[in-house]
């Protein structure tokens, strides 16, 4: 089990704390950051400090082909991208929110995450 929990222990937001900005965005109205290390079967809940459920992910990523499954880049991907958009499709406000990651048969991890969201500027595209 010492593995497991050090696996999880290697779960991180990047970028952390995000200013604005972040490398994996693709345009002026993409926000997006990664949460990476994630176990191929697991639930991402998202919350803010006051307790509420901002965003909740369920992964289930084969991990093998043993069953007949198709092997492909997504068996491998430890990534999830977050749009830093609530449950309702709504750009998140700035601030602090919790990160909470649970794996059946491996364990939890929370991680704290700090975003500082930019206005949308319509008049500059």
């Amino acid at each position: 089990m010492a593995v497991a929990d050090s696996a999880l222990n290697n779960i991180r937001v990047v970028p952390n704390p995000y200013y604005a900005y972040s490398e994996y965005e693709a345009s002026q109205l993409d926000r997006r950051v990664k949460i990476t290390n994630l176990p191929p079967q697991c639930t991402i809940t998202i919350y803010s400090t006051d307790g509420v459920l901002i965003r909740k992910f369920v992964r289930d990523n084969p991990t093998d082909a043993t069953q007949g499954g198709v092997v492909g880049v997504e068996n491998f991907d430890t990534t999830l991208d977050w749009d830093l958009r609530n449950e309702k499709n709504v750009p998140i406000a700035s601030g602090i929110y919790i990160i909470h990651i649970s794996a059946p048969g491996v364990g939890e991890k929370t991680v704290k995450w700090f975003g500082v969201m930019r206005p949308l500027d319509f008049d500059n595209f």
